[in-house]
């Protein structure tokens, strides 16, 4: 078993005990009488007692999150009417808000145990969805090559079956911290019959919808950037000084953090569109390449509509070599058909001038796929513009 899923072991079986503790509470609260009546002996009361007995049970088996406690709040019944009797005698209508609240307590309690659980949850599986959502990506781009038009067949073979694995590890990854996907029910539903009109549809129209739904729901409303100071009016008023470091801090993101950036600044840019990760075993890095379509606008001859491919080269002990451009060429042949436009190489470090000589002669000499550098210099550039990006992957 490995490590991530002992750890979503431990987040289901402590999510099975906050649910069960979330119903508890709703038949308790439903429970607590309104108004100043005691009747302890009644068959509500009796049941609000195992139920109380019930919850405090459980909620002993639920582990902190980051530090908080899910602690048993509830009251009894008697202790309840003694604090409102105690509450209405003080005359003081702040005395009553404040017995009501704590009487509710546990309720509030509940929904922060459940947020906190739900960041944390997304933020063990990001990593491995962002994974699989690639590896789903390079499975049917391999099986997009073949003639749908031809009379329909049952789906076989190894990459069929790799991703029906794909798509059940998803399904266990998402949990219930990332809702249902767009189209995930007909996703399924079209895998479960597994015919090339059902590969067609998830291709052109399930896998699209899902895939960006989970993109956008693994970096939910709910997780902020950190700001390290308490008030902006504070800083303007301290009047710094001094020169701007334009700079970024490479050092402070991975491999995959510079994929992401990368796959955000081009889905993010207008007449960019459909961008995916693409994962191949066959380069020497293993690493993802970025597919995306690029719609260029001409007002006399119309629309073009490009398909680029970003190499990312999250490199700063070394720079991009002639041979390591060759390379990176010689590699598009993995994604074609349908043909390759242009290829951008981005790199947190520089190129080298060997590099920069061969690209220009590859591109004088009109030779496809058109080449663009993106060395660090041209990231700063482009992320100048982009300040939202520079904060949210701590690049400054």
């Amino acid at each position: 078993m490995s490590d991530l899923t002992e750890a979503i072991r431990q987040f289901d079986a402590t999510e099975a005990n906050l649910k069960r503790l979330e119903e508890l509470w709703k038949e308790l609260e439903a429970l607590i009488p309104r108004e100043m009546v005691l009747d302890i002996g009644s068959p509500d009361a009796l049941r609000y007692g195992r139920l109380r007995r019930t919850f405090g049970h459980i909620c002993k088996a639920l582990p902190k999150i980051d530090g908080l406690e899910l602690t048993d709040e509830t009251q009894e019944l008697d202790a309840i009417f003694m604090s409102r009797l105690d509450a209405k005698e003080c005359g003081e209508l702040s005395a009553e808000i404040s017995t009501e609240r704590s009487i509710y307590s546990q309720g509030e309690l509940l929904h922060e145990y459940r947020f906190r659980f739900s960041v944390q949850r997304r933020l063990l599986v990001r990593s491995a969805i962002t994974t699989a959502i690639a590896a789903v990506d390079s499975e049917l781009a391999t099986m997009a090559n073949r003639d749908f038009g031809k009379p329909v067949e049952q789906m076989t073979g190894e990459h069929w079956e790799n991703l029906k694995k794909l798509i059940a590890e998803l399904d266990v990854l998402k949990g219930t911290t990332v809702k249902l996907p767009t189209r995930w029910r007909e996703l399924q539903r079209h895998m479960a019959f597994g015919f090339t009109s059902d590969l067609y549809d998830i291709i052109h129209n399930d896998w699209p919808a899902a895939k960006e739904f989970l993109r956008s729901a693994i970096y939910g409303p709910d997780d902020p950037v950190p700001v390290d100071t308490a008030d902006l009016a504070a800083l303007v008023s301290a009047a710094p000084k001094g020169r701007v470091v334009t700079a970024l801090n490479w050092e402070g993101i991975d491999d995959e953090g510079f994929e992401r950036l990368l796959y955000n600044i081009v889905s993010d840019t207008p007449g960019y569109s459909n961008a995916q990760w693409l994962m191949h075993t066959r380069a020497a890095d293993r690493g993802r390449d970025i597919s995306v379509t690029k719609t260029v606008d001409d007002p006399l001859s119309g629309s073009r509509v490009l398909r680029v491919i970003v190499q990312c080269k999250h490199w700063q002990s070394k720079g991009i070599g002639m041979s390591e451009v060759t390379t990176l060429v010689n590699q598009m042949s993995l994604w074609e058909p349908p043909l390759i436009d242009e290829l951008v190489i981005a790199t947190s470090g520089r190129f080298s001038a060997d590099a920069v000589g061969w690209i220009e002669k590859h591109s004088h000499n009109r030779n496809l796929p058109v080449i663009y550098m993106w060395p660090e210099s041209h990231l700063e550039s482009l992320l100048a513009a982009r300040p939202h990006l520079v904060a949210l992957f701590g690049l400054r």
